[in-house]
């Protein structure tokens, strides 16, 4: 008697990834929150988002709410963001 097993891993992907710049300055800009609904997702970005409106002066556009962790970014909130955001942050809970 065998016993087959099945190896989950594969190789690592060969891309590179570009990363957004970044600003040349903090203060005043726009920026939009992401939650993945995890427990305390939204808590902790509000008070990230609180955090740097004292701090930079910086306004919260926006928070979207994924559909669960597992979910992309609901593209009519990347719309929003795209045109109202200088910047996304996104963020767990647990």
């Amino acid at each position: 008697m065998s016993t087959e097993l099945f190896d989950p891993t594969v190789p690592a992907p060969q891309e590179t990834i570009a990363y957004a710049p970044r600003p040349a300055r903090l203060e005043g800009l726009r920026v939009g929150l992401v939650e993945n609904t995890k427990f305390n997702s939204n808590v902790l970005l509000t008070k990230v988002g609180e955090r740097l409106a004292e701090r930079y002066k910086m306004k919260v556009v926006g928070m979207s709410r994924k559909q669960s962790p597992a979910h992309g970014v609901d593209e009519q909130a990347i719309k929003e963001f795209k045109t109202k955001a200088d910047f996304v942050i996104a963020g767990i809970g647990d």
